[in-house]
């Protein structure tokens, strides 16, 4: 308590003393005492109090109303007034500056400290919440995905800039707004905007649509207060059409290597990074007793001796160390029903490339 700060301002020299005495028998600290409104709105931003005891009718040309609402917009101290007028025209004027508490003189001193007090915490409980505020809108705007709250009436509570931009509206003229103008402006689909959500489950909604030409992943969900019941959604939307278009090329890059494979009669396999092996050729079944695809998704190192694993590790990691190797090699694979053969052929780093994307093992079985 001894480092709370409290600048007084009060025009009557001795009730500014005792005032002072009052609050420094409490075990706060008197950092000054203002006489006019103009002094205390300098002093305030000088000092830094924690809290200011303001009386309303000032000396000067600017009354204590009047200071508070300069000390509010510029400062954010909290203002307690202490005054002897308590008719309404001057408690409407007050409250328009939010004060934390309005105290009549004379006054108590278990009174003031307990204004004090509440004042400190509710203020120290705004700040707290302009930072979770803050903090929530950096998060809403570390993504270029959308992001919106909702209540059930479809109006908008919080958004970020990703739907702003994309209204080309800033965020604060959309807050408040009926999600059903973003509907009609075809900005976002019945479906987007929780139209077809129904409350009674209270179960997130996911699903993927088309768009206007593009492809939209969106995520609703529900939030509930104490009593369970749904208020509000959290809805997120995200453009997936690059990576629709990047599944959709790789099915076909997959087609067109099958393609490619299923007549020859080496042996081919694409192997990922970690040695499994992703494709394989239909002549494996032929030179190695295998059925088609039982060895997809499995390690190349499974059908290779215990005693060749080693070599063949290095020979392996040799290629993967250098984008665009092609080097011979010569394994020993052991077949389905446990014997061995010999495979002659080249091992090629083919990853990155648009087609293949992998390791490529191309080789033959060396007749005995």
């Amino acid at each position: 308590m001894g480092e709370t700060k409290i600048l007084v301002v009060e025009d009557e020299a001795i009730t500014g003393m005792d005032i002072r005495r009052s609050l420094t028998e409490m075990g706060y600290s008197v950092v000054a005492i203002a006489t006019t409104g103009e002094l205390a709105v300098r002093k305030a931003g000088e000092l830094r109090p924690d809290l200011i005891l303001m009386d309303i009718m000032l000396a000067g040309r600017m009354n204590g109303i009047e200071a508070a609402a300069v000390i509010k917009n510029e400062l954010r101290i909290p203002v307690v007034y202490l005054s002897a007028y308590s008719d309404d025209s001057y408690l409407a004027k007050a409250k328009l500056t939010e004060p934390f508490g309005y105290i009549l003189k004379p006054f108590r001193e278990l009174e003031l400290k307990t204004t004090i007090e509440m004042a400190l915490y509710k203020h120290s409980m705004e700040h707290a919440l302009r930072i979770s505020e803050a903090t929530t809108r950096v998060l809403l705007n570390a993504t270029d995905d959308i992001l919106f709250l909702v209540d059930t009436n479809g109006r908008l509570l919080a958004s970020n800039d990703s739907l702003a931009k994309k209204t080309r509206k800033p965020v604060r003229d959309l807050t408040g707004t009926n999600i059903s103008s973003l509907v009609e402006q075809g900005i976002l689909s019945n479906r987007m905007a929780g139209w077809n959500v129904n409350i009674t489950t209270k179960k997130p909604e996911h699903f993927e649509e088309e768009f206007k030409g593009t492809w939209y992943d969106t995520a609703i969900y529900p939030v509930l207060n104490p009593a369970g019941e749904v208020v509000l959604f959290a809805v997120y939307i995200r453009n997936i059409s690059e990576s629709r278009k990047s599944a959709e090329q790789a099915r076909h890059n997959e087609e067109f290597f099958r393609s490619l494979i299923e007549d020859t009669s080496d042996v081919i396999a694409i192997l990922n990074a970690d040695g499994t092996i992703r494709h394989e050729s239909p002549s494996i079944n032929r030179t190695l007793g295998y059925a088609a695809e039982e060895l997809v998704n499995t390690s190349l190192y499974s059908i290779i001796p215990e005693e060749e694993t080693k070599k063949a590790r290095v020979i392996f990691e040799s290629i993967l160390e250098n984008p665009g190797m092609v080097k011979p090699i010569r394994l020993v694979l052991k077949k389905k029903d446990g014997s061995t053969c010999i495979m002659e052929g080249i091992i090629s780093n083919l990853n990155g490339n648009p087609v293949i994307d992998g390791i490529v093992l191309n080789g033959w079985i060396k007749k005995e």
